[in-house]
């Protein structure tokens, strides 16, 4: 089935339309934790995390999965961090 030219633009606009958009809220996102240091970012991830597990959006399932889409990422030394933050993050009541 064959579309055409104008229909194809159009669904194509959209598609980039919405990755603008997640663009932009991503760049949102790093602009709010580009001047952190190490410790508010971390003051920061850990309060993050608590207030979405309180609220039932974030668990261990669901941080061994993040875990393992990350990982092959990182080198062993960061590696050895997310383990770390992760595990602390898990201890978090």
């Amino acid at each position: 089935m064959s579309k055409d030219f104008k229909s194809y633009c159009k669904e194509n606009k959209k598609i980039l339309d919405e990755n603008k958009e997640k663009a932009d809220e991503y760049q949102k996102i790093l602009d709010r934790y580009k001047d952190m240091d190490s410790n508010e970012l971390m003051r920061n991830l850990f309060s993050e995390a608590n207030k979405l597990k309180q609220e039932g959006k974030l668990d261990q399932t669901q941080l061994a999965s993040m875990k393992s889409a990350i990982s092959p990422f990182l080198n062993d030394e960061q590696r050895q961090m997310l383990d770390n933050i992760i595990r602390a993050i898990n201890e978090q009541k």
